[in-house]
């Protein structure tokens, strides 16, 4: 009867054991502690953080359209144009659905040079052109849509409006008879507006990585941190002017300050975004 007593007792002791261990992990898994592999499990993505805002740097080359050019209000300058020139600019951007995003921007444009001839020969340095150095800077809010942001390649339009302020340096004039002047330099800013469109390449590592969403519907690959932009930009820079024109041989003032208007810009853009987790 002891013999079966103790079996009994030793019995019960391995029974209770096997009940509080299902018990320790069943509780185990509800806080959350891991459990091992099952064939019915499958592969979750670990969470990651949604970018909300990126950084960005652009650079670009830029052709114009050839502007109007008045003279001292009364002369309108013929052969006009504007030479191309390079851009460099940055700014910062915030994500504010899946396909719409924004950003503040500016670009530092270098100097180029604006070119115009008076042919009124009656004009103070009639017969003559006019070469005024001109360097700009644009600031713009911008506005976007992508068209799939979870997409390798990715296309995009795009519109902006801010200001530019526009500095003329010494120029230089000169007339069919060989006289000499110089123009005076001044500095102006106007209304700036930008309509573009593009595509952004994603420079993730070139394994597949699966997109996810939030309850607020941003959708992106958890990779896509560094992203290439490659586009069209259509710049209006409004107007800007010159100082006096004064004559150097002979000496003294001679004629009105040009007016430089209707300045459009047509460019080529490569810029990185880098967004920010």
């Amino acid at each position: 009867m002891g013999i079966v007593m103790k079996a009994f007792r030793s019995s019960l002791l391995v029974g209770a054991a096997l009940v509080l261990g299902s018990v320790v992990t069943a509780n185990a898994a509800d806080l959350g502690f891991p459990r091992g592999p099952s064939m019915k499990d499958t592969y979750m993505p670990a969470p990651v953080s949604v970018p909300r805002w990126y950084m960005r740097i652009d650079g670009g080359y830029a052709w114009h359209d050839d502007p109007s050019i008045l003279e001292a209000g009364i002369y309108d300058l013929v052969h006009n144009g504007i030479d191309p020139t390079w851009t460099l600019g940055g700014g910062f951007g915030y994500y504010f659905t899946q396909n719409i995003r924004g950003d503040l921007t500016f670009d530092y444009r270098f100097q180029t040079d604006v070119k115009g001839f008076n042919s009124d020969v009656t004009a103070p340095f009639g017969g003559g052109y006019r070469v005024m150095p001109l360097k700009s800077t644009v600031y713009l809010a911008n506005l976007y849509y992508d068209f799939d942001r979870t997409a390798r390649i990715s296309p995009y339009v795009g519109i902006g409006l801010g200001f530019v302020h526009h500095k003329t340096g010494k120029g230089s004039v000169t007339d069919a008879c060989g006289c000499v002047g110089e123009i005076d330099g001044a500095s102006s800013t106007d209304v700036a507006g930008a309509l573009m469109a593009g595509f952004t390449f994603n420079l993730a590592s070139l394994r597949h990585q699966p997109a996810y969403s939030t309850k607020d519907g941003i959708v992106a690959a958890p990779s896509s941190r560094l992203l290439l932009d490659v586009g069209y930009r259509f710049l209006y820079l409004g107007e800007t002017h010159t100082g006096v024109i004064r004559g150097t041989s002979p000496a003294g003032p001679v004629g009105g300050d040009p007016d430089i208007k209707s300045i459009h810009a047509h460019e080529l853009r490569v810029g990185l975004r880098w967004n920010l987790q």
